[in-house]
């Protein structure tokens, strides 16, 4: 009696709505459409060589909505995904063909980023730019949560149209875009704030701009793929022994990600407690942390196996006549860096760079009161 009634009371509530369990898509209509997407179609090259452009633009605009735009459109998903199907299903040509794609795709991005690039001349690297060189294991975990919607969008009619979704989550073509602007930027690679990022260690120039990048994008491929594969593995498509071998090859593969992974994470963090830091030591110690000096970026690398923070910034030129206080400056410097080695728990190197400035205030009149 009891259970019949619970049953009326759930049917009146959800207008007797049950629980549906959509089936997956039979292997053979999505055998049919990872082929499709594994071929090097004009459709595919034009509308990638768009993406391109656009996330180039973006980036040098320091512009969030164009690249947004360009992850949208650009269709390098589709052969990563039939990659990873094939893989499952252990078909050799739809392995081949789509690698192939995903070449063509990761080089024709590439040097229209570069072109593009060198037309306009720009040098200036903004925090888009900046943002896409220094991939961590956040990134990672993003690249195969990525994977495994896209893997199992495809294997469900109803949610196919996610798939943007997914490609607005990971990276693929903006940090392609990254390597060809560092590459054509080499070392006239300047911040927002027009200062060399190679003089001030950032980087060592385009290069290292272009390699942090690639290394985005070889992140998010190879967690995409791992995870996808094992999607498809636990919808039975394909022979799973056979499918092992794929997705134990691309796990081994993230393997070798992890350590620099692991290291520019440890980077992310040490650079966000330093910035803590300072915030907490201008509120209590201000005989460490005073002036009106203004922060413009900290960097964090490793230097002969021992970590050094560069922070970098602006300061009035008057701060700077006073001779007085510099040898005060040393003892500041040296003091923070033993807050800094007992915050982060490891040696530490500080380094302050700040440029002198002419400080100028304008204010304008307060605005009149009716009847005042």
């Amino acid at each position: 009696m009891k259970d019949r009634l619970l049953t009326r009371i759930w049917r009146k509530l959800t207008g007797g709505w049950t629980p549906y369990i959509e089936d997956a898509v039979p292997g053979s209509d999505l055998t049919q459409q990872m082929n499709q997407a594994s071929i090097p179609s004009f459709a595919f090259f034009f509308m990638l060589a768009l993406a391109a452009v656009i996330a180039t633009f973006g980036l040098i605009a320091n512009s969030a909505p164009a690249i947004i735009g360009a992850m949208i459109i650009a269709p390098l998903m589709a052969p990563i995904m039939s990659l990873s199907y094939g893989l499952v299903v252990f078909e050799r040509r739809l392995v081949t063909r789509s690698i192939m794609t995903v070449i063509c795709g990761v080089i024709l991005v590439v040097v229209l980023a570069y072109l593009t690039t060198l037309l306009f001349g720009l040098r200036i690297t903004g925090s888009e730019i900046l943002n896409r060189t220094t991939p961590t294991l956040i990134d990672l975990g993003v690249a195969m949560a990525a994977g495994g919607a896209a893997a199992f969008a495809h294997t469900r009619q109803s949610i196919i149209s996610s798939i943007a979704g997914v490609a607005i989550a990971v990276a693929l073509v903006p940090p392609l875009a990254v390597s060809g602007i560092g590459l054509a930027l080499g070392h006239k690679a300047v911040g927002e704030a027009g200062l060399s990022l190679s003089k001030f260690g950032l980087f060592a120039g385009g290069a290292d701009i272009a390699a942090g990048a690639f290394l985005l994008f070889s992140t998010n491929f190879v967690g995409i793929v791992a995870i996808a594969i094992l999607v498809f593995i636990l919808q039975r498509y394909g022979e799973w022994k056979k499918a092992l071998l794929g997705f134990l090859l691309f796990v081994g593969i993230s393997g070798l990600l992890i350590q620099p992974l692991k290291t520019s994470l440890h980077k992310l963090y040490v650079e966000n407690r330093t910035g803590r830091l300072i915030v907490k030591l201008a509120n209590i110690r201000p005989d460490i942390i005073t002036g009106r000096a203004k922060l413009e970026s900290i960097s964090v690398t490793y230097q002969e196996g021992l970590l050094h923070v560069n922070i970098e910034g602006f300061l009035p030129k008057e701060q700077f006549a006073d001779k007085q206080g510099m040898p005060d400056v040393q003892k500041r410097v040296d003091k923070f860096r033993e807050y800094l080695m007992e915050d982060i728990g490891e040696p530490v190197v500080v380094e302050f760079d700040f440029i002198p400035v002419e400080m100028m205030n304008f204010k304008s009149q307060p605005p009149e009161v009716p009847g005042g």
